[in-house]
């Protein structure tokens, strides 16, 4: 495995992680953009029986679409991590397997389970509306279901964090390991618009620099490493 140099700094990346470029590029970069791009629509229903049930079918379909991103954006952070020799370091595993237990079962409960809730709630006599909209209705806010949210968030800050912060003391540019960080930072206002498009939106960007700031020298060092130079 060819050493790559990133400023005055050398690692190796991780070949647990190797793939075709065209797949790697793609895992890197949709899910993050993609994720971000959905946390725009995130539902925001008024605070009331009525308005819950209304939106309570968006509400299930885009919590599943959101619980798909999520292990897809785990696994741009693994990639990016492997690129940097960082997939096996123990910040990168706790926190991305954090991130991954406690903030997919928030999306399961809170935002899953309240959908479907709601939704069946629509053919019930309204006194029994009300008792299943006084059963959901902290789970997406503050309480022990938010919990998950919570740990998983700090799972997220973590990982993504600790990469920041060792992608700049191997040479990574200022825009990249900044980008980096806000996307660790950003994730603790709450995944949906404007915290989570602005975080996964970083995490973009971060990516997108990495992959093609240095173009020619990264595709120079990887073609060294295939012919075996």
């Amino acid at each position: 495995m060819q050493t790559m140099q990133s400023g005055d700094q050398s690692y190796r990346p991780d070949p647990t992680w190797q793939l075709p470029l065209h797949v790697r590029r793609a895992l890197l970069l949709a899910p993050p953009l993609a994720l971000a791009v959905l946390e725009v629509f995130h539902p925001n229903p008024a605070h009331n029986v009525q308005a819950l049930m209304d939106a309570s079918t968006w509400f299930v379909f885009f919590h599943v679409i959101q619980l798909v991103l999520t292990g897809l954006v785990a696994l741009s952070v693994l990639l990016l991590a492997a690129d940097y020799g960082r997939a096996s370091a123990w910040t990168t595993r706790l926190g991305i397997g954090v991130f991954l237990i406690f903030f997919s079962s928030y999306d399961v409960l809170a935002g899953i389970g309240t959908g479907l809730a709601m939704r069946t709630a629509r053919g019930l006599p309204v006194e029994q509306q009300e008792g299943v909209f006084s059963v959901v209705e902290g789970w997406p806010a503050l309480g022990p279901v938010f919990a998950l949210s919570i740990v998983g968030t700090l799972g997220w800050t973590i990982a993504v964090g600790a990469l920041a912060r060792a992608v700049r003391r191997l040479g990574a540019s200022g825009p990249e390991w900044i980008t980096l960080a806000m996307a660790a930072v950003f994730l603790l206002g709450g995944h949906p618009f404007p915290a989570g498009t602005l975080a996964f939106g970083s995490l973009f960007v971060a990516v997108a620099l990495h992959e093609w700031a240095p173009l020619h020298s990264r595709a120079a060092a990887r073609g060294k490493g295939e012919s075996g130079e």
